[in-house]
């Protein structure tokens, strides 16, 4: 069977249309529209991996819907854009994609993977406005592998219409880094949609301000998981000439809820502003969020902004799992070398100087990492994320396949 989620606003593109867009496709399509959905951004919260398998903490709409994710090979997106990419919408709807995996980590294809909790489903995206067709063709195809399927393919339903790309040939870019002068004072956006007391981002965050201060930066914070600090957070996203967003990556891409808050950002601005990133994934490997960067360096462009570089980091999911001590002692290795990243970026005023670019380390697992891994890491894995989940209160099997009939 194949879903296609319809996150167009009502109307704008109707259940015919569509199918007539798919009939050469599958005789077999139910499409769901989400205009009138009521559903969250994903908090990251972990709870559907950890603590109730399969199932998600937040009680919306959305468990209609992964009910029929459950029943289905194939999955259409059908997305308006933003920046780019698919606008804060369509993502909202596959950050919530978590149920379909388990937290058991695999080596498929020759890449650190999540376990498939039902089957294998292929990912195919439908979009209308200025959407980068090359981004949207990689997320794609990125997304569908994590979930052990295939692309679809992407198709831009407006083509006959006259637009002109947001993206303007930026999507890989690297706008001059070099700041007017030197700063002083830094806003950091904590993109993570998690809230902030669990946030893995803001421990990064408090070990890099502090090589920030060590060379007389000041700071200040504001985290999106709390939209009572969203009004303060533009003000300052307006009125300073240095930004860093620290986010983690989402399902392939930045999480929903940054792009939601960076739609409400004004593209005019009385001054000029450097952004930078810190961009942080679960999984060790560089090459799992180098889509990632390849969006957020195309973005300070369509901000009014220059860019000033991305920090790259995998293997960060451990800092949640700091009970343990010898976890612990590895994680606090971690944020102590965030701490020489702030002092760093302090001196150059960006994330262009070398000791930045090493930072990500190894793209690609070596070959004998995954033949460790099969041998023993993986039940080493498996059994700490057992013991995790017993300290939450899970009381039922990790890859519990809760919806099937």
């Amino acid at each position: 069977m194949t879903l296609v989620l319809n996150t167009l606003e009502t109307n704008d593109y109707t259940t015919e249309q569509i199918k007539a867009l798919l009939a050469d496709k599958d005789a077999d399509i139910e499409i769901v529209d989400t205009a009138d959905f009521k559903i969250k951004h994903c908090m990251g919260c972990n709870n559907c991996w950890l603590k109730t398998p399969g199932i998600c903490s937040i009680k919306d709409d959305y468990e209609f819907i992964i009910k029929k994710m459950v029943k289905a090979s194939n999955l259409w997106l059908v997305t308006d854009t933003e920046f780019g990419f698919v606008n804060y919408r369509g993502k909202r709807i596959m950050d919530r994609l978590m149920p379909m995996l388990n937290m058991t980590i695999e080596i498929r294809d020759g890449w650190e993977r999540h376990q498939v909790r039902y089957h294998a489903m292929n990912v195919g995206v439908i979009y209308k406005g200025n959407g980068n067709q090359e981004l949207l063709e990689e997320w794609s195809e990125r997304t569908a592998v994590n979930i052990g399927g295939h692309s679809l393919g992407v198709f831009r339903i407006d083509k006959d219409e006259a637009h002109e790309s947001s993206v303007s040939g930026n999507a890989t870019t690297i706008s001059s880094a070099t700041s007017p002068e030197k700063m002083e004072h830094i806003v950091i956006i904590n993109g993570s949609p998690r809230v902030q007391k669990f946030s893995n981002t803001d421990k990064i965050i408090k070990s890099f301000t502090q090589g920030l201060e060590s060379e007389g930066i000041s700071h200040e914070l504001y985290s999106l998981s709390n939209r009572s600090e969203w009004d303060k957070a533009r003000e300052a996203f307006m009125n300073n000439t240095q930004i860093i967003i620290a986010l983690p990556l989402y399902v392939e891409c930045v999480p929903g809820t940054l792009l939601e808050f960076l739609t409400t950002i004004s593209t005019e601005r009385k001054q000029p502003a450097q952004i930078s990133f810190i961009l942080h994934g679960g999984f060790e490997e560089g090459h799992q969020l180098r889509l990632g960067e390849k969006f957020l360096q195309s973005l300070p462009a369509q901000l009014g902004c220059t860019y000033g570089g991305s920090l790259i980091k995998g293997g960060t999911f451990a800092l949640r799992m700091r009970d343990n001590e010898y976890i612990k002692k590895m994680t606090q290795k971690m944020l102590d070398s965030y701490a020489t990243m702030g002092k760093l970026f302090a001196q150059s005023n960006n994330f262009m100087f070398p000791e930045a670019k090493k930072f990500t380390g190894h793209e690609k697992n070596p070959w004998i990492f995954a033949l460790l891994f099969k041998l023993f890491f993986k039940r080493l894995v498996k059994k700490n994320f057992e013991r995790f989940a017993k300290a939450w209160g899970c009381t039922r099997p990790l890859d519990d396949k809760v919806y099937s009939e």
